[in-house]
């Protein structure tokens, strides 16, 4: 599948790494990442929750909501996940997590590999992509954020990088 983006989004966040684990590994809980909710819709058959559906409904930058599915497809304790993505926008989505050298914070990068399918979205997708890139970041800043927030910590290190494929 041709993919229309490549979003890569970093932070350094000052938790270890296994507290960030804990929530990533229960997103159905997440409830600091304002205008963001998941709900947990299919319960999957493989072990440490592969094959767990969440319906992911968020609001944009742009003032909409969009529903996405994200598919639990791998899981590396405490490594690394990856989310399969359906609906208006597909593709896969996978966080690393890495423990700093002093072991007290965590670089968490996420990469983000989608195409577009909402109709509306496709056809304003060439004059659009600043505004869609700069609202993925803005969304994705706030979730870290909103995360710091409840575990008490520190966010560094901020870096988004898109590829656009067409």
């Amino acid at each position: 599948m041709k993919h229309h983006y490549l979003f890569v989004s970093s932070w350094t966040i000052g938790t270890p790494r296994e507290q960030l684990w804990e929530l990533a590994d229960h997103i159905e809980n997440i409830d600091f990442w304002d205008n963001v909710n998941f709900e947990k819709v299919e319960q999957g058959s493989g072990p440490e929750g592969i094959g767990d559906v969440f319906r992911c409904t968020f609001k944009t930058k742009m003032l909409f909501r969009l529903s996405i599915l994200l598919k639990v497809t791998d899981k590396q304790k405490p490594d690394q996940f990856t989310l399969e993505v359906e609906g208006p926008l597909s593709g896969i989505g996978t966080c690393f997590m890495s423990k700093t050298d002093d072991g007290q914070s965590t670089m968490l990068r996420c990469e983000w590999k989608v195409r577009i399918h909402h109709r509306l979205l496709r056809t304003a997708n060439r004059a659009m992509r600043p505004v869609y890139i700069w609202s993925h970041d803005k969304v994705m800043d706030e979730g870290v954020y909103g995360l710091a927030r409840q575990l008490n910590a520190e966010v560094t290190n901020a870096h988004h990088e898109t590829t656009i494929y067409r």
